[in-house]
């Protein structure tokens, strides 16, 4: 049952929301919002510029989850919560990062994963999206 997982492992991500690949995710998702589009709307606005859709920034880390826990074996996830602090603006580099904060074994399912998440801007170093994961990786028969 040794998942290969312990209390404090962490893994990340570098990700930059190239305009073009951001707006193309948000046209995709259906999130129309002219802050991912209109060039001349976003730049007035408090965000000074385009900003890359929460759709993406959130998927984007619930990915790197997935990603990890499944290279460990088979594994589901159960919840996530996200708090956004700031917008992500277009073309900026970001470090997508989770610790693994809780371990619990539960007979017959497997063992639940939590992690705190965080996506933050690497020049300023501010966080723009906080997050928790809970996911199963799933004890094999």
């Amino acid at each position: 049952m040794d998942h290969m997982v312990k209390l404090g492992t962490s893994f990340e991500v570098e990700h930059v929301f190239e305009t073009e690949a951001s707006q193309a995710f948000a046209r995709l998702v259906g999130d129309t919002n002219p802050l991912h589009h209109d060039e001349a709307m976003a730049t007035a606005s408090r965000f000074g510029g385009l900003i890359a859709s929460g759709t993406e920034t959130t998927a984007r880390m619930m990915g790197l989850t997935a990603g990890y826990f499944s290279n460990l074996g088979p594994t589901v996830g159960m919840e996530f919560t996200f708090r956004f602090r700031r917008g992500v603006p277009m073309n900026a580099r970001t470090l997508i990062r989770w610790v693994v904060t809780d371990l619990e074994h539960r007979p017959g399912l497997g063992t639940i994963a939590t992690s705190a998440g965080t996506l933050t801007l690497v020049e300023s170093g501010i966080v723009a999206v906080e997050a928790t994961s809970k996911g199963v990786l799933l004890d094999q028969p």
